[in-house]
C-alpha cells in the first residue's frame, strides 16, 4: 500500500492517505508539503478527529461509488480534498471495469487526495481510482499470511518496507504476541512474529521461551526467521541460556552453528595468552598467576582489562566456554606443521 500511495502522490503531485471506516489512518504518502493542520493531526495521532469525520460524512462519502470533492472548512483547519472510496468490488474482470460499470459492493476505506486549489483533473482522479482498486484487491489478504510468506519464502517484500526488521519466535505458540508485531503466524510448535522495530524486551512468562533474530533488511527475512527459531529452541533446550535470548546471545552455540565471528578480536597477543592460561587452569587465579609469573594483583588487573576490552563477564560460565572454544579454534586455524 505504501508503494502505491507514494507512486500516486508522485504522479498527481498531491499528498494522499488511506483511512479505514473507523477513521484510523492506515497509511500516507511520504509527500507532505501541502499538508494542512487536519492532515498533520491525523498523522501524529493515527486517527481522524470525530468532527472531521462528521464534516466528511456530510458530503456522502459513505455511499459514494466514485470520487467525492469535500470542500475546505476553515473553522476546522481543513483544506479541500477529494475522497475516493475503496470498495469491495466483485468486478475483477478488466473488460467490465473498462466499460465503466460500477459495483455496489461495500466500502472498505477511503483514499484521500489533498487538493487545496481544487485543480485535480480527470486524469488524476482516474489514477486515484485505479490505486483504490489495487488497494481493494489486496485489502482482504491476511497480514499474517503475508508475514508467513515473507518469513518462509522471502517473497512479498519491497523497498518501501521498514529498513530493518527483526523476527521473534515464541515457544509454545500460546505465549503472548509481541506488542510491536506487524503480523505473525502460529504452528503446532511455535509462533513467529515479524517486528516493525527491534524489540525492547518482554516481561517473563511462566513456561514461555522467546528467541530473537538479529536486525536485518526485509529481503533477509527467512534468515531472520531461522535465527529466531534456532535461538528459541536452544533456549528451551539449555537452562544455562536465558528464557529470552537473541541470536547474538547464544554464546558457544554460535561457534557450534558455524557463525563466522571472532569474540577475541579486541585482545592483543599478551591478553589472549593470559586469558587462555586462566581458562586452561579452570579459572584458578593462584595457579594462573604462578604459571604466568605474576603477582595475583597484577593478574586481576589484566583480567579486568580483558573483560573491559571484550565487554564480557568472565565469571559467567557460558561466556568462559565461548571464549575458551574461540582460543582453541585459533590454534586449530593456525594449521599443523609440515
Amino acid at each position: 500500500m505504501q508503494a502505491w500511495l507514494d507512486a500516486l502522490a508522485a504522479a498527481i503531485e498531491r499528498s494522499v492517505s488511506v483511512d479505514d471506516l473507523d477513521g484510523r489512518l492506515i497509511a500516507y504518502s511520504s509527500r507532505h508539503a501541502d499538508a494542512d493542520p487536519v492532515r498533520v493531526a491525523a498523522i501524529l495521532s493515527r486517527q481522524v478527529a470525530p468532527e472531521i469525520r462528521r464534516w466528511q460524512d456530510r458530503h456522502g462519502i459513505a455511499t459514494a461509488a466514485g470520487p467525492v470533492r469535500v470542500p475546505a472548512n476553515e473553522a476546522l483547519g481543513m483544506g479541500a480534498r477529494v475522497c475516493v472510496p475503496i470498495r469491495d468490488s466483485g468486478l475483477r474482470d478488466a473488460g467490465l471495469r473498462d466499460a465503466g460499470l460500477r459495483d455496489s459492493g461495500r466500502t472498505l476505506g477511503y483514499l484521500w487526495l489533498l487538493d487545496p486549489g481544487q485543480t485535480l483533473d480527470d486524469r488524476a482522479l482516474a489514477l486515484a481510482e485505479e490505486t483504490a482498486r489495487e488497494i481493494a484487491a489486496a485489502w482482504h489478504e491476511d497480514p499474517d499470511a503475508m508475514v508467513r510468506r515473507l518469513l518462509t519464502t522471502g517473497e512479498g517484500w519491497n523497498r518501501t518496507a521498514p529498513r530493518l526488521i527483526q523476527v521473534c519466535v515464541v515457544l509454545p505458540g500460546s505465549g503472548r504476541p509481541e506488542r510491536n508485531a506487524i503480523g505473525g503466524f502460529v504452528t503446532d510448535s511455535h509462533a513467529a512474529y515479524l517486528l516493525r522495530q527491534p524489540a525492547d524486551g518482554m516481561p517473563e512468562e511462566e513456561g514461555v521461551t522467546r528467541g530473537y533474530s538479529d536486525t536485518m533488511g526485509p529481503e533477509s527475512a527467512p534468515e531472520a526467521y531461522r535465527q529466531a527459531l534456532t535461538a528459541a529452541y536452544l533456549a528451551a533446550a539449555d537452562p544455562a541460556l536465558p528464557r529470552h535470548v537473541s541470536w547474538a546471545g547464544l554464546g558457544p552455540y554460535r561457534m557450534l552453528l558455524g557463525v563466522a565471528d571472532d569474540p577475541l578480536a579486541a585482545l592483543d597477543g599478551e591478553q589472549a595468552h593470559t586469558l587462555e592460561t586462566y581458562l586452561d587452569l579452570g579459572g584458578n587465579a593462584q595457579r594462573t598467576a604462578s604459571a604466568l609469573h605474576l603477582h595475583r594483583t597484577s593478574l586481576y588487573y589484566r583480567l579486568g582489562r580483558i573483560a573491559d576490552a571484550l565487554g564480557a563477564d568472565l565469571d559467567d560460565g557460558m561466556t568462559r566456554l565461548r571464549l575458551h572454544m574461540a582460543l582453541k579454534k585459533r590454534r586449530l586455524d593456525a594449521g599443523f606443521p609440515e
